[in-house]
């Protein structure tokens, strides 16, 4: 299960449904290459994802195990698919506009839905083969993945166990490596804390650096530090 689920299951059962409802009848493999665009656009910017989904590299692209399963009732009360007239997997959301709206507005940062608005604009207009086209890039993280571990599609092959790293869009020195770090390591730590905690208890996060890691002892529990 990826971050994506345990920590950020809702707010990205809202951005689904935000995308779907922007998009009408998108396609599953569009959504899955859009969802997977933002992520690579919030990576490049800020130096974190907006979904914290694991990626894997398959033969039509970095997909999204837990955003594909739609087609098998995923995110259900968010989103919903079915078989169009050519065989098509159409996304559609269930949510009520209203609910979508200030689920969004709840959610994301301001800053968030600017960048979330202006992607499915921009990608929205693109087909799925265009969006293909910009995920298979010469120097995209999918290619390197493919490239680097010798992957070969065909029919029968269509899918690996193989991460999108992406760390691997900066360079070594990068800045945004260290903040990738800190993201992840904070948001791990959200999710061992909602894995162990008793749903009685309210736990309130404080956001920590790693160099002030040291600093917090939690009574009972010892955090696997990656």
């Amino acid at each position: 299960m990826s971050i994506g689920i345990s920590v950020n299951r809702e707010k990205n059962g809202i951005l689904l449904a935000y995308i779907a409802g922007r998009i009408p009848n998108v396609h599953l493999r569009k959504l899955l290459k859009i969802v997977y665009l933002i992520d690579e656009h919030f990576m490049k910017g800020r130096g974190f994802p907006l979904t914290w989904f694991d990626y894997y590299a398959w033969a039509k692209g970095p997909v999204a195990p837990e955003v594909y399963d739609i087609k098998n009732g995923a995110f259900g009360e968010f989103v919903a698919s079915h078989r169009s007239l050519d065989d098509k997997c159409v996304v559609n959301s269930v949510c009520d506009a209203n609910k979508v709206a200030s689920g969004i507005m709840s959610s994301f940062s301001e800053y968030e839905i600017t960048e979330i608005d202006k992607l499915i604009s921009d990608y929205g207009a693109l087909t799925t083969d265009e969006l293909s086209d910009l995920t298979h890039q010469n120097d995209s993280v999918w290619t390197k993945v493919v490239s680097d571990n010798g992957l070969i599609f065909d029919k029968e092959n269509t899918r690996s166990n193989l991460k999108i790293n992406f760390k691997m869009l900066f360079a070594a020195d990068d800045s945004r490596i260290d903040t990738y770090e800190d993201a992840l390591w904070n948001m791990e730590l959200q999710a061992r804390l909602l894995s162990n905690r008793n749903p009685q208890n309210k736990i309130q996060l404080q956001v920590i650096s790693p160099s002030e890691r040291e600093k917090y002892v939690i009574s009972g529990y010892s955090p696997v530090i990656p």
